[in-house]
């Protein structure tokens, strides 16, 4: 089983419940305040290990972290670390969610402004959201990179995004950020895709997956909304654990729905992960029996 190097952020998430987002220049009071472990590249790596898989975490820390309770955490989980420890503060998210799961992020970078700085190593390797400096050194690196620009795609240059997709063997977005990048690079979606395997999610429509010229429709799974924090992550790294294990893409992506699932019925991204016999119960719940499982 190849091990995965998820590159990206390690952060702390503050969770606000929140009757409504208020307009400009007005106020809201708060229903509820949570305190999680959190960043991208953390919540898969986080994933994949716990379900059975072999991950490597890439990122900025500051100082001292091995050492403290997160660190510990992520060890105890399975997570090979391979951190590069910065003077600064712990990168932080600010998450809003309204009484409809619409979800608002604020981020504070911290010493995730240092990643052009950190260490670029890795053979497999899962560019979670990270700084574009570092994106455009990994994609020179990596011998297999997957990306998912996410909520960092604002800070790419035209030029960077076109260097980091020229180089990925796959990608992982949204239709608005797919919609984002064909507008940066001037091309229409199937250019962009034409060369490339990808996973593009769609909400509760679930997502589409182009694997080696094929394309399929994967359903979403119906899920008991109680916090929309980690979806993302949670289906990345299903994905990559059932890859790990030799399950191709299509079904793969199956599982990850599944896991994305699982995790908004729970507060937390790290939090509503199951381990691999309860995923596979679940999706044979969900999609049938699978041979090649």
């Amino acid at each position: 089983m190849n091990m995965v190097t998820v590159a990206g952020h390690i952060a702390i998430d503050h969770l606000f419940d929140i009757p409504w987002h208020p307009a400009p220049e007005h106020s809201i009071f708060i229903r509820r305040h949570e305190r999680h472990y959190g960043g991208g590249a953390a919540n898969i790596a986080t994933g994949i290990a716990r379900l059975g898989g072999r991950s490597r975490l890439l990122a900025a820390v500051p100082h001292g972290f091995a050492a403290t309770d997160y660190g510990t955490y992520l060890r105890e989980t399975g997570v090979e670390l391979a951190v590069t420890p910065f003077q600064g503060e712990m990168p932080t998210a600010y998450i809003f969610n309204d009484i409809h799961h619409r979800q608002v992020t604020y981020f504070s970078w911290g010493v995730s402004e240092h990643m052009p700085d950190a260490d670029v190593t890795g053979d497999i390797v899962h560019l979670a959201p990270v700084h574009p400096g570092f994106a455009c050194r990994m994609a020179d690196r990596a011998r297999y990179l997957a990306f998912e620009p996410g909520q960092d795609l604002p800070r790419y240059t035209a030029e960077q995004l076109a260097h980091v997709i020229e180089r990925a063997d796959m990608l992982f977005c949204n239709t608005t950020e797919l919609d984002t990048m064909t507008n940066m690079l001037a091309l229409s979606p199937k250019e962009l895709l034409s060369d490339i395997d990808a996973v593009v999610t769609r909400g509760d429509r679930g997502c589409l997956v182009y694997d080696g010229g094929e394309t399929h429709e994967i359903p979403a799974v119906p899920a008991d909304m109680v916090d929309p924090t980690g979806a993302g992550d949670a289906h990345r790294a299903a994905i990559w654990t059932a890859l790990q294990r030799d399950i191709d893409l299509p079904t793969a992506c199956q599982l990850g729905n599944v896991a994305a699932a699982l995790t908004v019925e729970t507060r937390g991204a790290q939090n509503g992960m199951p381990d691999w016999a309860e995923l596979l119960q679940k999706h044979e719940q969900q999609y049938g029996r699978a041979e090649n499982i």
